[in-house]
């Protein structure tokens, strides 16, 4: 760093970020994290322009590259009936996601906790660069910045099935892969590699890198299934707290809103990720639903997918881009709709989990997945017996009940008048359908009626 007058960044007040650029009219320095410049673009600015430089100067410069690039003809996907994936090197979307421009709209903060999640009512995104992991209660089997593949795939073990994703098509890899095929792979050089694959589903509670990781303390404290969940329940569990992701540079993941309605924490160990991100307002909401069942959604960029509303023409707004480096910690609330990309070989360490105070959001997405005919096995596992669980437990604690949802009791009426609406839904189908009554868990009783009944009641007391 030089020492004179412009050595201070304008943007902030501290020097706690390492990495710098200096402006080439003005010669001001600036911290590459105020600019929110990912540190994977630096190299490629030959001439960096500050803002207040731009108006008389013009834009940064950057190195240019070949306009004659190598397009790689996708003729597995030709053969399989797809006509517009024509580069097995880039997803078509790639293009769009990287020209989107829109100024990120997240919470930057220090830590996070309960009490700030229930009284920001998480109604942005949630950023914790280069998070403290004391402070948040999490831990790591070893180093996070030591996790690579090959360590993955010693405590996994070589022969772990996994779900491979192939980024063109979006659709899983078979026969499935076993982790030793995917270490091979990713440790192959990127020009040598045949297609762009991608792993988002491996999920590591039993082995022992799960074992060895602890999700940050907020989590815990709000994941409904942990406070609900009879110990004695013969069924474990549904596993999706821990999943370890691994990325090859340019993998993309279309437009998705995570199952149940779950809110996600995701924690970099290596590389970086970019998240093109929009809120779960009505509207953008209903867009999704109908591009989701679009024939040639495939195909289609969701920004630019209209729909007629009121006569009225309306596409998705508020959208904003959001890059994660390593040892950054990133909070995803209920219902958000986000497309990933990854642009550097990648591992990440993240999860989901429900909450009571995000229940109307997730019943919302529930019904989402019903109208565009999600598989199961791609919903939250075991959603409506986890939905019972949760009844019964405020019903006998009802003293935490305003605790956890942290709103007014008008808010809480509004919580209890959604589930039970669901419930009531799923009681009635458990009267023909053997696979929901056995969703209805014991600690209900042979008269669930009864309960929700009960229920009623207590939901009337909060008027």
């Amino acid at each position: 760093m030089p020492s004179t007058s412009t050595d201070t960044c304008p943007l902030c007040s501290n020097d706690e970020h390492e990495d710098w650029i200096q402006c080439a009219p003005c010669k001001q320095w600036y911290h590459t994290f105020c600019l929110n410049i990912p540190k994977f673009d630096i190299s490629s600015i030959v001439s960096f322009h500050c803002p207040k430089c731009v108006p008389k100067h013009g834009s940064s410069t950057y190195k240019r590259k070949s306009k004659r690039s190598k397009v790689s003809v996708d003729y597995q996907a030709l053969n399989e009936g797809d006509m517009f994936a024509v580069d097995k090197n880039n997803h078509f979307h790639l293009g769009h996601f990287l020209k989107f421009e829109g100024k990120p709209d997240i919470s930057i903060i220090d830590v996070f906790t309960k009490s700030y999640a229930l009284e920001s009512k998480m109604e942005k995104p949630i950023l914790i660069p280069q998070a403290d992991l004391k402070k948040h209660g999490m831990k790591f089997p070893i180093l996070k910045e030591k996790i690579d593949i090959d360590y993955i795939t010693d405590v996994c073990g070589e022969d772990t099935g996994l779900e491979v994703m192939d980024v063109i098509s979006q659709q899983s890899v078979s026969p499935a892969w076993n982790l030793k095929k995917w270490q091979t792979y990713f440790n192959t050089e990127e020009e040598k590699r045949d297609r762009i694959r991608n792993v988002i589903s491996l999920e590591v509670s039993d082995t022992t890198l799960g074992k060895g990781f602890k999700r940050p303390d907020c989590v815990e404290e709000m994941d409904l299934v942990d406070k609900v969940w009879d110990k004695q329940d013969p069924n474990k569990r549904s596993k999706v707290t821990k999943y370890c992701l691994m990325s090859v540079k340019n993998s993309f993941t279309d437009f998705h809103i995570d199952f149940g309605g779950t809110s996600v924490y995701y924690t970099i160990c290596r590389g970086a990720k970019s998240f093109l991100m929009f809120p779960p307002t009505d509207d953008n909401l209903e867009i999704y639903t109908q591009w989701c069942n679009d024939s040639h959604q495939n195909f289609k960029w969701y920004p630019d997918y209209e729909i007629t509303k009121n006569k009225k023409k309306l596409k998705p707004i508020n959208g904003f881009k959001v890059t994660l480096q390593p040892g950054d910690l990133f909070i995803i609330p209920s219902g958000w709709i986000h497309a990933v990309h990854t642009p550097q070989d990648s591992i990440v360490i993240g999860g989901n989990y429900i909450t009571i105070r995000d229940m109307k959001m997730q019943l919302k997405i529930n019904d989402i997945e019903k109208i565009t005919k999600v598989p199961t096995k791609f919903r939250f596992p075991m959603f409506n017996k986890v939905l019972w669980l949760s009844a019964w437990y405020y019903y006998n604690h009802q003293d935490e009940f305003m605790e956890d949802i942290g709103e007014s009791e008008d808010d809480g009426y509004e919580i209890l008048d959604k589930l039970i609406i669901h419930l009531q839904g799923h009681l009635e189908l458990s009267k023909t359908n053997v696979t929901a009554k056995k969703s209805i868990p014991n600690s209900v009783g042979n008269k669930p009626q009864l309960f929700l009944d009960k229920l009623s009641a207590w939901k009337e007391t909060l008027r």
